[in-house]
């Protein structure tokens, strides 16, 4: 690959995030969705107790590469939500481990309900062809970079 083209390719990437988060996360804050407006982390640590399960904080926090202290305040605010809940390990009761609520999934799937929502509206002015191109780049996407994670 040519020196330029590279570099597209990473301007590409690093605007893609936040350009996707906006059209996402757009009217979610708005007041009748002012529940769900909550940091990106917030939303991943839930993800990953609800696909893998209790964990450690620490486990969360390598997958996330956030700091231990962040971790905390996030756990901790979580837990003040009723999202989660913090139980010392059966195995070794040094270990505090955060497993997802009945609360917390269902705030996940009144949450996805939300993004959903505003999906819809954002792509209302895009004509099918283009929706389907539209999906058709997101696997392509998410198929790459699956790949790269496998190396």
């Amino acid at each position: 690959m040519q020196e330029k083209e590279f570099e597209k390719m990473v301007d590409n990437i690093l605007i893609y995030y936040p350009l996707f988060y906006r059209k996402i996360k757009t009217s979610i804050n708005h007041e009748k969705h002012s529940r769900y407006s909550k940091p990106t982390g917030y939303y991943q640590v839930l993800g990953i107790l609800i696909h893998v399960g209790p964990l450690p904080i620490s486990e969360i926090g390598k997958m996330l590469f956030t700091s231990k202290p962040n971790m905390t305040s996030l756990i901790d605010r979580l837990v003040k939500d009723g999202n989660v809940k913090r139980s010392r390990s059966k195995d070794d009761r040094r270990i505090v481990k955060v497993e997802i609520t009945e609360e917390g999934k269902n705030f996940l799937i009144e949450g996805r309900k939300a993004v959903e929502k505003n999906i819809k509206e954002n792509i209302l002015n895009l004509t099918e062809a283009e929706i389907e191109v539209l999906n058709d780049s997101l696997e392509n996407i998410k198929k790459l970079l699956l790949k790269m994670d496998n190396k």
